[in-house]
């Protein structure tokens, strides 16, 4: 089944095709998110139109990137242990040569490993067919941060003028990338003494970086400080975060199972945290800088932590845990998987290597089964069909109701030739409309029946046949005022039910 586009998906597009003026004031404007993604966008939809394919394209695109660079910076991290009938002096030069090749082949399977993981984890696939910014901040902390082990390693301002580029457009992509300031400075602090040779690269970089920072600083120092909570998220303890983060980076958004399924995949992962270290070897044979073992396993393990420990002390002033905005940690996760299937393939012997390829396999095929589940189970609400059947069956002088009232840009969308300005147009598409009731001001039910009666009265006045298109409705009407109002003022004519999308059709006397 073809997953619909959501009403975030939706909105891309809206931002992205909208006169340029209002897209560029998102870069100044408070809490705005993305405003660099959507004006990538804007060049894409002229050129290809702004279909749910051109729509998820750039995307796919930024996954498959992410994947050659988690090989890329698992081969600069994890160079492996050379197997024991290699360890020593070599003899003469053929030996040499083949105990650099056996190098290389090792630290390259554990990155090989990492990245294929990567490629078939079911929620890095989800955001890799989604219309958000989400597989891009990864592919670009990944850039970035082969950047960073680039300049320490070999100093230098070229890597330090590419890292600055690479952040800075992070930052205007999604604004909690801000969080990866932190995670890189205890880096620098992890990598020392090597890093203290670039020390005056990383803080230029540093310095530079606040630079294009400055226009959030404001108001984000006034959300940060107001005590009242202004972000519409519940708070989440740090412990539901890890369990949330755990399950949706071990089987994606596949419905929930028995746990047991998951039990190689988190018996992988605690090998490669509890026992990994022991397989790092020290040196760097793919120009990853110079570090003891230890320092290697700290930066990957950093990696996995910090920015969850970053989002979990910012919600103690303000609440903005989700779970998509640190999908960053997944190729530390998966690299720690890797590790896993070293301990397990270096330590038992040839039992432990078939140990390790069976699991190497379960995983791989678990995960394919889980996208699959992913693809074929519908958990996107079923937007585009909805619409399809009202704009089908009513006249544009029909009183159609949004509830909630954001569906409006759902509607003005899937009436489009989704060409490169979808919603242009849509006024005469959407015709005459109201905006479904707000009840959830706490007032008590009396009084807000009584409002609703008032204003569904004065705003369906004259319209004697209504369509009422609603989806999520509790986030607008948690008692369904409006809902009861219309079943006892009106006559249910005809109704149809999609995936989280309700049509009905009423007649007023």
């Amino acid at each position: 089944m073809t997953r619909r586009p959501s009403l975030l998906e939706v909105d891309a597009i809206y931002f992205a095709t909208r006169h340029l003026p209002e897209t560029l004031r998102m870069f100044l404007s408070p809490g705005q998110n993305g405003p660099l993604y959507f004006l990538a966008l804007r060049p894409w939809f002229g050129l290809v139109g702004s279909s749910e394919f051109a729509l998820r394209y750039p995307s796919a695109l930024a996954g498959t990137l992410g994947v050659i660079l988690v090989w890329q910076v698992g081969r600069k991290l994890l160079p492996l242990h050379l197997p024991d009938t290699l360890v020593g002096p070599a003899e003469h030069a053929r030996r040499a040569a083949q105990t650099h090749a056996q190098a290389r082949s090792a630290q390259d399977r554990a990155a090989l490993l990492g990245a294929l993981f990567f490629a078939f984890n079911p929620y890095q696939l989800w955001y890799s067919q989604e219309g958000k910014m989400y597989a891009l901040i990864t592919t670009l902390v990944l850039l970035a941060t082969w950047w960073w082990l680039e300049g320490i390693a070999r100093g230098g301002w070229r890597p330090w003028l590419a890292y600055w580029a690479t952040v800075t457009a992070g930052l205007y992509t999604h604004l909690l990338l801000i969080l990866l300031f932190p995670l890189h400075l205890l880096w620098f602090v992890l990598a020392w003494p090597a890093a203290r040779r670039h020390w005056r690269g990383y803080g230029l970089a540093l310095a530079g970086l606040t630079l294009p920072y400055v226009p959030m600083v404001w108001w984000q120092w006034d959300l940060l400080t107001d005590n009242s909570k202004r972000t519409g998220f519940s708070f989440t303890p740090l412990d539901d975060m890890a369990r949330t983060l755990l399950y949706n980076h071990s089987r994606g958004f596949m419905p929930p199972g028995d746990l047991g399924w998951l039990a190689p995949i988190l018996f992988l992962g605690a090998a490669g945290l509890l026992l990994g270290m022991g397989e790092i070897a020290p040196g760097a044979v793919s120009g990853g800088p110079q570090l003891a073992p230890w320092r290697r396993f700290a930066l990957l393990a950093a990696w996995a932590v910090t920015p969850v420990l970053g989002i979990y002390a910012l919600s103690l002033r303000q609440p903005i845990f989700t779970d998509r905005y640190v999908i960053w940690i997944a190729p530390a996760l998966m690299l720690l998987l890797a590790l896993g299937v070293e301990v397990v393939r270096r330590h038992g012997g040839v039992l432990g290597r078939l140990l390790a390829a069976a699991l190497v396999v379960y995983v791989v095929g678990f995960w394919l089964y889980a996208g699959w589940q992913q693809k074929s189970v519908t958990t996107k609400y079923d937007l585009r069909d909805g619409v399809r059947y009202v704009a089908a069956r009513r006249g544009p002088d029909t009183l159609l109701i949004l509830q909630i009232p954001h569906l409006q840009y759902a509607y003005r969308y899937y009436t489009s030739d989704f060409g490169p300005r979808p919603f242009e147009g849509s006024d005469a598409r959407l015709g005459v409309w109201m905006e479904g009731l707000w009840t959830n001001h706490g007032w008590p039910d009396d009084a807000s029946v009584q409002e609703v009666d008032r204003q569904m009265r004065a705003r369906t006045a004259g319209h004697a046949d209504i369509w009422l298109l609603r989806s999520e409705v509790e986030m607008w009407d948690q008692r369904h005022l409006m809902d009861r109002w219309l079943e006892q003022h009106g006559v249910l004519i005809e109704q149809a039910d999609f995936h989280g999308v309700q049509v009905r059709r009423y007649r007023l006397p």
